[in-house]
């Protein structure tokens, strides 16, 4: 039996300036590695992917999230980043690990589903919950969040400290060196709760172990008022400042930069995380997108946690990244329908260091997602780009493949019991509501 796998007669949009029309695709089963793109070469062949009707993309890239919080979904809704912090905190304290493996792994089925291949994520992470990952098939950029030296980030969860977690990263990255799903990186949660002592050993510690960093700056007009008060300069520069920014960092949110910051951003070859759908539901503000993208800052898109977005769905987010930004602007060119895609697939791509384009081309991980393009809300489609952008669902996925391992096949999930994890979900989110004052 052949080990290449196709797909045969769909509409293929290699990036977001090149699309195939009646194409094939196909990739290889030993390599996981596209093999070919181009004209039809014959009829589909059993285990191929028949693709009338559909639609190929490359998979799209989470830039932010926090995949275990999803029990927390529709916890806090109308309340400021601040208040919601608190609320959301002491539902995590009350939160063990099992509790977090479950919230992970309703994570996992979520972003299949809509889409997703691969994620950069700070929250809990210990070699057993990114085994999960691996054996659902998606890719991980993985941080450990410390929020101090002394702070137990997740105490029914976890006994360590900041400085354990910090101390034990590059252990755990070591595990993982060979696995082609799985990178960590270190993970100050920010400079108000770490400060600038820790974010200097940070650093200094990634440089030494060749690890990068992902780190939440900028995210409200407050933060960046209270470190003007503090430290006489914004978060980003304070990052700069500390050296945080010498080495491969990506940033989550950036909302508020300074009047350098963007010029920083851009010489340092940071990528940002820009998370519209959160910022806004917790009315932190708007990220200068168009600007950044001007000035030549790699910019991915994330949904942040599902307790301030409340899905994982990254068509909401590319959606909602070209609208506001142009709103915004009052002008429809701010942010075009190819640049809101192209930061959902090469943008976030970006923060994994080179194993991953965000394209479709021969030699490319066969990290691809067909859409049913077959619904009214999908007729007609003059420019599959612009439907993209515009007018796909995360429920239009019928198909993912990532390293060329198929994890969703019309429909149906082939590396997660989603009816048991959406019980577990269930049950547990009961249990730690009932413990609550």
């Amino acid at each position: 039996m052949s080990q290449e796998r196709r797909v045969v007669g769909a509409t293929i949009v290699a990036d977001p300036t090149t699309v195939h029309r009646e194409a094939e695709l196909a990739w290889s089963g030993v390599t996981g590695r596209i093999s070919y793109l181009g004209p039809v070469r014959g009829p589909a062949r059993p285990g191929d992917l028949v693709g009338a009707g559909r639609l190929v993309l490359p998979g799209l890239v989470n830039a932010h999230t926090h995949a275990g919080m999803s029990l927390l979904r529709g916890y806090s809704n109308e309340e400021p980043l601040h208040r919601w912090l608190e609320r959301v905190r002491a539902f995590e304290v009350r939160m063990t690990r099992a509790d977090i493996r479950a919230g992970l792994r309703l994570s996992l089925v979520e972003m299949i589903r809509s889409g997703t291949v691969a994620f950069a994520d700070m929250y809990l992470w210990d070699s057993g919950l990114l085994a999960d990952v691996h054996d659902a098939g998606l890719r991980v950029l993985a941080a450990t969040a410390v929020f101090g030296y002394d702070a137990v980030a997740y105490p029914a969860a976890s006994p360590q400290t900041g400085a354990q977690v910090l101390d034990g990263t590059p252990a755990l990255a070591a595990e993982f060196a060979g696995d082609e799903l799985v990178q960590v990186t270190f993970g100050p949660h920010a400079p108000y709760t770490c400060g600038a002592q820790l974010m200097a050993d940070v650093a200094g510690r990634a440089a030494r172990h060749d690890l990068a960093v992902h780190i939440h700056l900028s995210e409200t007009a407050r933060e960046l008022a209270e470190s003007r008060e503090r430290h006489g300069c914004s978060p980003i520069e304070l990052a700069a400042w500390t050296g945080l920014l010498a080495g491969p960092v990506h940033i989550a949110h950036a909302v508020h930069p300074d009047d350098d910051d963007t010029a920083r951003l851009a010489a340092r070859g940071v990528t940002v995380a820009h998370c519209p759908v959160s910022n806004l539901k917790l009315g932190a503000g708007i990220a200068p997108v168009p600007q950044y993208l001007t000035r030549g800052v790699t910019v991915g898109l994330g949904t942040d946690s599902m307790a301030s977005n409340n899905t994982a769905d990254l068509f909401e987010e590319i959606k909602t990244a070209a609208l506001v930004a142009r709103g915004v602007a009052q002008d429809p060119t701010a942010v075009g329908a190819a640049d809101a895609l192209r930061m959902a697939t090469q943008g976030g791509a970006r923060a994994f260091g080179g194993r991953l384009s965000g394209r479709l081309a021969v030699g490319e991980p066969a990290d691809l997602v067909l859409l049913d393009v077959t619904a009214a809300h999908a007729t007609p489609m003059p420019d599959p780009v612009a439907h993209l952008a515009y007018g796909a669902r995360g429920a239009d996925v019928t198909d993912v493949v990532v390293a060329g391992r198929p994890l969703l096949v019309q429909g149906r999930l082939t590396t997660l019991d989603e009816d048991g994890i959406r019980d577990e979900a269930n049950q547990r989110v009961a249990r730690i509501l009932g413990q609550a004052d």
